[in-house]
């Protein structure tokens, strides 16, 4: 028998334990063949280089990756646990550390090489489904099947580089293991731990303190200025991630504690229950902890980014407040031949209305601006605000950052300017509703007809038209916005500007939804990743346990006791991690409200059914498939 035959018998011998590691390798590479396949499609080639979208489809194909080598080099780790005993074994039969290095580099290159092709072959047959999602994602035309090349080599490549590090690097660890550690890894007794009540306090603190600061106290001054910066907000995530792992920890002790104290813990197969979940307190913490932050990962980033698509018109109007604006300084020698170009395209549009009002506006000092109070009115009719009137001295000012308060204050250039003409101005108010494209201006202020006169007549300041327009499709007809930009272009001495909201739109809507598209495939690998946590804990632990329960049915422990038993554990494994997903979820929803805007309550409720539904799927699965595999050879 050769080398490699012996490699492949152990294989096929444990099938099902490299079944489980193949699986959820197969599984991470076919997310990456399957965006592959979409960021290398030839109809992706009108996104120029260097935009936001080329960008986001590079950033997330990074990440995707990024995220499959932490997924499979943790399903290795798992793996490599599970198959300490059978190493040992070779061990002790005069196996080499170099021939035990050899088969498992050469195990883990077969199962790699395997699951690549696999997943290529999988990805392929779900490529036209996946290039369907990604034209209604992407909002871009044809997007038919092709053969991609490009996303072969580069995943065949990628993940032959990966599988070829994970290969060579965990056989490292095995080898430092002493040979009587191997044999007995099914039979170490974990270490005990002991309640605290000062560590459940601090961690109390630590995660109720920095859940209260981003709900409850978000507006103090002292937690906008640490959630204002990144050291602030990772400081914040550390506090949370390090307190919620000792809040699960003495938490836990607490409950088993109270529950041991309780009548029904001596009734019928409570006692056994609770004691075999607090022989395994340490590794079964570990675990729940670190699917509840898998879970709350893939809640936030799908209710996150689909928030962020939810509000993109929203957002654009924000920006630019007319469906197209046409701003001309008094000097541009092309403002006739511009809107006349403007309006021979919109007129016959339905819906169409234009609009045109003056600014004035002192360069310096950031781009001050002034308007009468005639002009706001007309300014703010198109966009559905309240005319307003104002007296003599009287200012009303304009906020033009839509995320910012509007600011009351009256900068010093501009008392300058009231000054000079004699005004003593009072701001009677203020309003959120910008009427110019954001950025323009720095600073906004209406003044009274009677004041503007006086003002427009100094030296010094610039004279601005503005051409507004609305009309209904202004969305849809991305080709007549194309055609005007195309036509109108750009000053390069800022003679004139043109602004489309479609144009906007447009980049900001597919940008958001490729987003979504790339968040909702890391979120498939959290929850895969969920699953497979607690599928490999429980197999790890598998002989152990089919050892233990043998001796208790010796000593009357009937088959349906036993699985009651198992299901009830399983039960607390699967659903105490979701429950504390959840529960933060839904405080940190309050938050993202807040900090996006609009409703999440639709996305929040879709979202906890479907994972309410995984979980039940899932706990069914791995209950039914582990009850068996640990009773069949008790008896």
């Amino acid at each position: 028998m050769t080398f490699n035959n012996i490699v492949l018998n152990n294989i096929l011998r444990d099938k099902w334990t490299y079944f489980a590691y193949f699986l959820s390798s197969v599984f991470s590479i076919f997310i990456f063949f399957s965006f592959s396949v979409s960021m290398f499609h030839p109809d992706l080639s009108v996104i120029a280089n260097g935009s936001s979208l080329s960008l986001a489809m590079m950033v997330g194909t990074v990440l995707v990756y990024l995220f499959s080598f932490v997924f499979i080099s943790y399903s290795v780790m798992s793996f490599m646990r599970i198959r300490q005993k059978t190493l040992g074994l070779f061990v002790i039969m005069g196996a080499s550390k170099r021939q035990i290095k050899k088969m498992v580099f050469r195990e883990n290159m077969f199962i790699g090489i395997a699951a690549i092709i696999a997943a290529l072959v999988l990805g392929l047959v779900f490529a036209p489904l996946f290039l369907m999602v990604t034209r209604k994602v992407m909002q871009v035309e044809g997007f038919a099947m092709y053969f991609p090349i490009k996303a072969i080599v580069l995943t065949l490549v990628m993940f032959f580089i990966l599988f070829l590090l994970v290969s060579f690097f965990s056989p490292i660890f095995i080898r430092k293991q002493r040979i009587i550690q191997l044999l007995k890894s099914d039979k170490r007794i974990e270490a005990e731990v002991r309640f605290s009540p000062i560590t459940l306090i601090l961690a109390l603190i630590a995660t109720g303190g920095t859940l209260s600061m981003m709900t409850i106290g978000r507006n103090a001054a002292f937690v906008r200025q640490i959630s204002g910066n990144t050291l602030g907000v990772l400081s914040l995530f550390i506090v949370f991630v390090i307190g919620l792992y000792f809040l699960y920890m003495q938490l836990s002790l607490f409950v088993l504690k109270l529950v041991q104290k309780q009548q029904r813990y001596l009734q019928k197969t409570n006692m056994l229950t609770i004691s075999a979940m607090k022989s395994q307190l340490r590794s079964n913490v570990k675990m729940m902890y670190l699917v509840s932050l898998l879970l709350m990962g893939t809640y936030f980033s799908i209710v996150g980014l689909y928030s962020a698509n939810v509000n993109v018109e929203q957002n654009t109007k924000a920006n630019y407040p007319y469906d197209y604006m046409y701003v001309s300084q008094a000097d541009n020698l092309r403002e006739s031949e511009h809107v006349e170009l403007l309006q021979q395209n919109l007129q016959d549009q339905v819906g169409y209305a234009p609009y045109k009002y003056d600014v004035l506006y002192i360069d310096e000092h950031g781009r001050q601006a002034i308007i009468s109070l005639s002009n706001y009115n007309e300014g703010i009719q198109g966009l559905g605000g309240e005319p307003i009137s104002l007296d003599k001295d009287e200012i009303y000012a304009i906020n033009v950052l839509p995320k910012e308060k509007t600011d009351l204050n009256i900068p010093a250039p501009m008392q300058k300017i009231f000054q000079q003409t004699n005004m003593n101005p009072q701001v009677v108010g203020g309003s959120r509703q910008n009427i110019m494209p954001t950025g323009y201006f720095n600073r906004l202020m209406v003044v009274s007809n009677q004041d503007y006169m006086k003002i427009e007549r100094m030296q010094g300041l610039n004279l601005l038209h503005v051409f507004a327009y609305n009309v209904d499709n202004w969305k849809e007809d991305v080709a007549t916005t194309q055609a005007l930009i195309d036509r109108i272009g750009f000053s390069d001495h800022g003679e004139f500007g043109f602004f489309s909201a479609g144009d906007l739109f447009y980049v900001e809507k597919s940008s958001k939804n490729l987003m979504f598209y790339v968040g909702f495939m890391l979120s498939l690998i959290f929850m895969i990743a969920a699953l497979s946590m607690i599928y490999f804990r429980l197999i790890t632990d598998l002989d152990k346990e089919r050892e233990k329960y043998k001796g208790i049915m010796k000593i009357g422990l009937s088959k349906k006791e036993l699985s009651s038993i198992v299901s009830r554990q399983l039960a607390v494994l699967i659903f105490v991690p979701f429950v504390v997903a959840s529960l933060f979820f839904l405080i940190g929803v309050a938050f993202l409200r807040d900090v996006i805007g609009g409703s999440l309550d639709s996305v929040t409720a879709a979202s906890f059914v479907i994972f309410l539904v995984i979980q039940c799927l899932g706990y069914l699965a791995v209950n039914n498939r582990y009850r068996r595999a640990l009773i069949k050879d008790l008896v």
